[in-house]
């Protein structure tokens, strides 16, 4: 992709942009074209981040695609495509997190974005990514939104890495979530080329700003680049640890404490 012109054209949206912390309390880009699609497709973005995904799929480059990993109900995926027809897009999702359905994102699909730019595949990620529909295109664009455990993060990135354009832009959602942080944080460690680019924290999840915190890498392939082998000790320590320890004691206090609730509201009074 054109990532200078993309950064170009951030700028012109959000004069602040090479001020993180001040780009991080932004309410909207200048351009207020996407404002409307929230209130038109459910959805867990904002205004911000629409405009973003929009910006980039513009700069995609010859024989390049925007991919798109955790779509829900399509909010993303129009606003990316809105404005950009000649952009060919790859999306999956098995809904198995929130509450929604193939037919349901399919139907917006077909309200908004022209015949056969998006083409949707209901899988899980990491076989969407290892069968590589887009091929022999190139990923110029990739948009991480799925499972958000430390082991779907960092395979998130894993699987789609043989497939990145020199060059290519990955933006990863939900990134206040530390385990978020750490998969991301391992990955531009151990791969050679993958680079931070921007990293903005939000108060909370739901903020009107940027939802529930973004990062921007940039992959640059070096001229001797081989894919890694197997995963690290590093993965595997950080794997036990949030998801074996972290994640199962947050699920389980979210059970006892749901559990309470329940018990509470059933007491006679």
């Amino acid at each position: 992709m054109d990532f200078a012109a993309f950064l170009s054209d951030c700028r012109v949206q959000w004069p602040e942009f090479d001020d993180p912390p001040a780009l991080a309390r932004s309410t909207h880009p200048a351009d207020r074209r996407l404002a409307g699609w929230p209130g038109k497709i459910p959805g867990m973005a904002t205004e911000n981040k629409l405009m973003l995904l929009n910006l980039a799929v513009a700069r995609l480059g010859a024989n390049e695609v925007y991919v798109e990993v955790g779509c829900y109900r399509g909010l993303s995926l129009v606003s990316a495509a809105a404005g950009n027809p000649a952009a060919q897009i790859y999306a999956c999702d098995n809904f198995s997190q929130f509450k929604s359905s193939a037919d349901q994102l399919r139907r917006a699909l077909a309200e908004h974005t022209p015949p056969g730019q998006v083409h949707f595949f209901d899988l899980e990620f990491r076989k969407f990514l290892i069968d590589a529909p887009w091929r022999p295109a190139k990923i110029g664009v990739y948009f991480y939104d799925g499972g958000h455990s430390f082991a779907d993060q960092y395979d998130g990135l894993r699987y789609a890495l043989p497939s990145l354009a020199d060059g290519a832009l990955v933006i990863v959602d939900d990134t206040n979530k530390r385990n978020v942080r750490s998969a991301n944080r391992l990955f531009a460690r151990e791969i050679e080329g993958f680079e931070p680019v921007l990293d903005l924290r939000t108060p909370r999840n739901h903020s009107p700003t940027w939802w529930n915190g973004i990062q921007l890498f940039r992959f640059r392939r070096p001229a001797d680049f081989a894919l890694p082998n197997g995963v690290t000790l590093g993965y595997r320590v950080r794997r036990f640890l949030w998801d074996d320890v972290f994640l199962r004691a947050r699920h389980n206090w979210r059970a006892q404490r749901n559990q309470l609730k329940s018990r509470l509201r059933r007491r006679p009074r």
